[in-house]
Protein backbone atom coordinates (compact mmCIF):
# COMPACT_ATOMS: atom_id res chain seq x y z
CA UNK A 1 0.00 0.00 0.00
CA UNK A 2 1.36 3.38 -1.00
CA UNK A 3 1.44 6.08 1.61
CA UNK A 4 1.63 9.85 1.15
CA UNK A 5 5.08 11.42 0.91
CA UNK A 6 4.29 13.46 4.01
CA UNK A 7 1.89 13.53 6.90
CA UNK A 8 1.16 17.00 8.21
CA UNK A 9 -0.40 17.48 11.63
CA UNK A 10 -2.03 20.72 12.68
CA UNK A 11 -3.25 20.58 16.26
CA UNK A 12 -2.62 22.92 19.18
CA UNK A 13 -2.08 19.88 21.45
CA UNK A 14 1.56 18.72 21.28
CA UNK A 15 0.67 15.42 22.98
CA UNK A 16 -1.88 14.59 20.28
CA UNK A 17 0.70 15.44 17.62
CA UNK A 18 3.15 13.04 19.28
CA UNK A 19 0.53 10.27 19.45
CA UNK A 20 -0.28 10.80 15.76
CA UNK A 21 3.39 10.80 14.77
CA UNK A 22 4.02 7.55 16.64
CA UNK A 23 0.90 5.93 15.17
CA UNK A 24 1.89 6.93 11.65
CA UNK A 25 5.46 5.67 12.11
CA UNK A 26 4.26 2.39 13.64
CA UNK A 27 1.98 1.93 10.61
CA UNK A 28 4.30 3.02 7.79
CA UNK A 29 7.77 2.92 9.32
CA UNK A 30 10.09 5.91 9.09
CA UNK A 31 7.95 8.61 7.47
CA UNK A 32 8.13 12.35 6.94
CA UNK A 33 5.79 13.81 9.58
CA UNK A 34 5.54 17.55 10.12
CA UNK A 35 3.64 18.83 13.15
CA UNK A 36 2.41 22.35 13.80
CA UNK A 37 0.78 23.53 17.02
CA UNK A 38 0.04 26.87 15.41
CA UNK A 39 -2.25 26.67 12.34
CA UNK A 40 -0.79 29.88 10.92
CA UNK A 41 2.62 28.18 10.77
CA UNK A 42 1.06 25.21 9.00
CA UNK A 43 -0.52 27.48 6.43
CA UNK A 44 2.78 29.26 5.93
CA UNK A 45 4.45 25.87 5.38
CA UNK A 46 2.01 25.07 2.56
CA UNK A 47 2.45 28.50 0.97
CA UNK A 48 6.24 28.42 1.04
CA UNK A 49 8.09 25.13 1.55
CA UNK A 50 5.45 22.65 0.37
CA UNK A 51 4.77 24.71 -2.74
CA UNK A 52 8.35 24.03 -3.89
CA UNK A 53 8.12 20.25 -3.33
CA UNK A 54 6.34 19.46 -6.58
CA UNK A 55 6.71 15.66 -6.29
CA UNK A 56 5.34 15.55 -2.74
CA UNK A 57 1.85 14.49 -1.71
CA UNK A 58 0.53 14.93 1.81
CA UNK A 59 -2.18 13.83 4.15
CA UNK A 60 -3.14 16.68 6.46
CA UNK A 61 -4.71 15.81 9.80
CA UNK A 62 -6.40 18.98 11.00
CA UNK A 63 -7.96 19.74 14.38
CA UNK A 64 -10.97 22.04 14.29
CA UNK A 65 -10.99 23.52 17.80
CA UNK A 66 -7.84 25.59 18.23
CA UNK A 67 -7.48 28.96 19.95
CA UNK A 68 -5.56 31.11 17.45
CA UNK A 69 -7.23 29.91 14.24
CA UNK A 70 -9.93 27.25 14.10
CA UNK A 71 -9.74 24.39 11.64
CA UNK A 72 -12.69 25.97 9.83
CA UNK A 73 -10.77 29.23 9.42
CA UNK A 74 -7.73 27.24 8.28
CA UNK A 75 -9.83 25.50 5.63
CA UNK A 76 -11.04 28.86 4.32
CA UNK A 77 -7.43 30.02 3.95
CA UNK A 78 -6.36 26.64 2.52
CA UNK A 79 -9.03 26.97 -0.17
CA UNK A 80 -7.28 30.12 -1.38
CA UNK A 81 -4.04 28.22 -2.08
CA UNK A 82 -3.15 27.34 -5.65
CA UNK A 83 -4.64 24.29 -7.31
CA UNK A 84 -1.11 22.86 -7.64
CA UNK A 85 -0.83 22.75 -3.85
CA UNK A 86 -4.39 21.66 -3.01
CA UNK A 87 -4.30 18.88 -5.59
CA UNK A 88 -1.43 17.21 -3.73
CA UNK A 89 -2.96 17.47 -0.25
CA UNK A 90 -5.75 15.36 1.20
CA UNK A 91 -7.33 16.83 4.33
CA UNK A 92 -8.87 14.82 7.13
CA UNK A 93 -10.38 16.44 10.16
CA UNK A 94 -9.03 14.83 13.35
CA UNK A 95 -11.08 16.04 16.28
CA UNK A 96 -12.29 15.04 19.70
CA UNK A 97 -15.69 16.44 18.70
CA UNK A 98 -18.54 13.96 18.42
CA UNK A 99 -20.98 16.68 17.38
CA UNK A 100 -22.78 15.65 14.19
CA UNK A 101 -22.80 19.28 13.05
CA UNK A 102 -18.99 19.24 12.95
CA UNK A 103 -19.06 16.03 10.91
CA UNK A 104 -21.65 17.43 8.51
CA UNK A 105 -19.69 20.65 8.11
CA UNK A 106 -16.54 18.64 7.40
CA UNK A 107 -18.17 16.48 4.75
CA UNK A 108 -19.71 19.56 3.13
CA UNK A 109 -16.23 21.03 2.60
CA UNK A 110 -14.86 20.09 -0.83
CA UNK A 111 -11.31 19.91 0.54
CA UNK A 112 -12.09 17.42 3.34
CA UNK A 113 -11.77 13.72 2.64
CA UNK A 114 -12.96 12.38 5.99
CA UNK A 115 -13.71 13.13 9.63
CA UNK A 116 -11.75 11.13 12.22
CA UNK A 117 -12.28 11.07 15.96
CA UNK A 118 -9.24 11.25 18.25
CA UNK A 119 -7.16 9.36 19.04
CA UNK A 120 -5.77 8.45 15.63
CA UNK A 121 -5.43 4.72 15.06
CA UNK A 122 -3.53 2.63 12.55
CA UNK A 123 -6.90 1.50 11.15
CA UNK A 124 -7.83 5.15 10.49
CA UNK A 125 -4.61 5.79 8.56
CA UNK A 126 -4.89 2.59 6.55
CA UNK A 127 -8.55 3.25 5.73
CA UNK A 128 -7.86 6.80 4.56
CA UNK A 129 -4.94 5.67 2.42
CA UNK A 130 -7.07 2.88 0.92
CA UNK A 131 -9.82 5.41 0.11
CA UNK A 132 -7.33 7.46 -1.84
CA UNK A 133 -5.97 4.47 -3.73
CA UNK A 134 -9.46 3.40 -4.78
CA UNK A 135 -10.15 6.87 -6.12
CA UNK A 136 -6.94 6.70 -8.12
CA UNK A 137 -5.67 9.98 -6.71
CA UNK A 138 -1.90 10.49 -6.44
CA UNK A 139 -1.33 10.04 -2.74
Amino acid sequence: MKSPSQFILIDDDPMNNLICKLTIEMTFGQTDVKAFVNPENGLEYFQNEFATLTDTSALLLLDIHMPSMSGWEFLEMFDNLSFEIKDRVRVCILSSSIDDRDKQRSYANKNVLDFLVKPLTDKDILRITAMELKKGKPI
